[in-house]
């Protein structure tokens, strides 16, 4: 699919070790889980799901120019 590589890996600091091990387990999804949504592999698979079209391409653009419009002005 032409997916760009990414290689993620998440250890737990033993010196850091507070709670019980599930507790610490669901610490390091947490921290993976969130590597992973900032990585940006969910949303190249949605991208690539179809197509797009120059008329999609340019509705994006312009969608994202006014997202960002707002967000200064909001600023």
């Amino acid at each position: 699919m032409g997916l760009k590589k990414c290689n993620f890996s998440v250890k737990a600091n033993p010196r850091k070790a507070k709670g019980t091990v599930s507790e610490q387990n669901a610490k390091l999804v947490k921290i993976f889980m969130k590597k992973y949504k900032n990585s940006g592999i969910v949303k190249e698979l949605r991208d690539k799901r179809y197509p797009v079209t120059r008329g999609m391409k340019r509705r994006r653009k312009i969608a994202a120019g006014k997202r960002r419009a707002q967000k200064n002005k909001r600023k």
